[in-house]
């Protein structure tokens, strides 16, 4: 797979999302982009996802989840891994409740080595410019040619 969004990634990430069980409980939709960035990710709101029925807000781990199954993924895709890269550091920063409404998440892979590789997430709900969470995570990588992953 590519670092780019086109159609057949779009269409094949079903596929990706529902080798995940909690991803496909989640529902995310890995979509395009405008003006061709990056892919995007989208947990479409449900009211099993609320955490606070007072408020009502989502509840924080489903924050939290978006943005680590969205840098899995983001890194799955453009390090072209065969399987779900191991998570050694994750943290997340929440900038303001999450409410009743779909959220969106964009990564940015900000560096890949042979090992590691380390993402930042935003993640929003209606308005890009006031994002409700950013985390920050360090992935272990898979042995792609078939080298063994203790090398």
């Amino acid at each position: 797979m590519s670092d780019t969004t086109d159609s057949k990634s779009i269409l094949d990430s079903s596929d990706l999302v529902a080798a995940v069980p909690y991803a496909a409980y989640l529902d995310i939709r890995i979509e395009p982009a405008e003006h061709g960035a990056a892919r995007v990710y989208r947990m479409p709101y449900r009211d099993e996802l609320i955490g606070s029925p007072r408020l009502p807000a989502l509840h924080g781990g489903t924050v939290a989840s978006l943005l680590e199954l969205a840098m899995q993924f983001e890194v799955l895709i453009a390090e072209a891994q065969t399987r779900l890269p191991y998570p050694v550091d994750f943290s997340i920063d929440y900038w303001r409740s999450a409410a009743a409404a779909d959220c969106w998440c964009q990564c940015r892979l900000i560096r890949s080595g042979r090992r590691i590789a380390q993402v930042q997430a935003e993640c929003w709900q209606d308005d890009r410019e006031r994002p409700i969470a950013f985390a920050r995570a360090d992935f272990l990588l898979r042995a792609v040619d078939g080298a063994s992953e203790a090398e």
